[in-house]
């Protein structure tokens, strides 16, 4: 699934029944680096993972990212998904 946020489109799965546990990848990584603990999570939580700006199926515009940039994508994911 995507969700356009911070004027870009962020890949994200989100799984399970139960309170949210939200899974960042770290760099040069994507979505599938949490698939075993995801599986091992969502029998008792909310399992919302994501690909950063500019990794995996999420948009990556030119230029740098900031820290800012990636707590507005994860704020604007969490405020339009949970």
């Amino acid at each position: 699934m995507k969700l356009t946020t911070n004027g870009i489109d962020i890949h994200y799965t989100i799984e399970g029944e139960g309170p949210l546990v939200t899974l960042s990848h770290s760099l040069a990584c994507n979505l599938s680096m949490w698939d075993e603990q995801a599986r091992a999570l969502k029998g008792r939580y909310r399992v919302l993972r994501f690909d950063t700006r500019g990794h995996g199926q999420s948009s990556a515009p030119s230029g740098a990212y900031t820290l800012e940039q990636f707590v507005e994508d994860t704020r604007g994911l969490l405020n339009g998904r949970t």
